[in-house]
């Protein structure tokens, strides 16, 4: 794997160096824009909304509209110049426990490995957050930009989870407050989740979709006339029983005929 960033953990007076790599990586089916005629690749131009004339990357700037209608205009020197004070740094500034940070708020994933004289001190880090049961709640300096973030073991090395910041999630619009589950709905129900509920195992798990993406590219390049398509769902019918659905999938999953698919 290749370094996306090289920088320190700060942890209270101790500074170790290390480095960052993706934790996930982008294995889908990129498609380029082609003219259907003789495919060739298509070429987006700019072109100015006013004027009509094509513009250029060097005359290009960034703008804002304000409520009132009024266009702010700011250059990228203006933007460069508030990554100024951001160090290549993350910096832990408290700790909190494992179950307290709501995954709504989890980003990206980022494994971070020590520079081979910083091994020890990342070692104790990492073995402090397992013993205590937390995570180290930081504030990350990547690719100049401030980020919020948490740094948590992972199978023996520390994983960097950057957060949204709070601000940014929102509310939902409805509630169901109240609405009140039946007795005989939530008896069946809680057996159908004990009888589904196993230890979680990400392998046994696929991309159903990206397969048949992948297969219908490999349909198409050998010239096949049929290419693979997603099975359409049962149809359940346009009334709701949700008493004898409960029970209906219950004896599925003791009679081993209810799958996880993926997709």
């Amino acid at each position: 794997m290749r370094a996306v960033w090289r920088g320190s953990v700060s942890f209270g007076l101790v500074v170790f160096p290390v480095r960052l790599f993706g934790a996930t990586r982008d294995r889908g089916v990129r498609f380029h824009e082609v003219h259907r005629v003789d495919g060739g690749r298509v070429r987006h131009r700019r072109v100015c909304s006013v004027c009509g004339a094509g513009v250029e990357s060097s005359e290009v700037a960034k703008g804002y509209v304000l409520p009132d209608g009024r266009l702010v205009m700011v250059e990228a020197e203006d933007v460069a110049g508030l990554s100024a004070g951001v160090e290549p740094t993350i910096e832990v500034v408290q700790f909190a426990g494992v179950d307290e940070v709501d995954p709504v708020l989890w980003g990206r994933s980022y494994f971070v490995e020590p520079e081979r004289v910083a091994v020890g001190s990342y070692v104790v880090l990492r073995d402090v957050l397992v013993r205590l049961s937390r995570v180290a709640v930081v504030r990350a300096g990547l690719r100049g930009r401030e980020v919020l973030g948490v740094l948590r073991p992972r199978g023996g090395v520390l994983v960097l989870q950057t957060l949204v910041w709070p601000e940014r999630v929102v509310e939902p619009g409805f509630d169901f407050s109240g609405v009140v589950s039946g007795g005989a709905e939530l008896a069946v129900a809680e057996s159908l989740v004990e009888s589904m509920t196993a230890p979680f195992d990400g392998s046994v798990f696929s991309d159903g979709y990206g397969e048949r993406l992948a297969g219908l590219i490999e349909a198409k390049a050998a010239g096949a006339a049929e290419v693979p398509v997603a099975r359409a769902p049962e149809e359940t019918g346009g009334g709701v029983d949700l008493l004898g659905a409960l029970r209906r999938s219950v004896e599925r999953v003791r009679s081993g005929r209810l799958r996880r698919e993926g997709g």
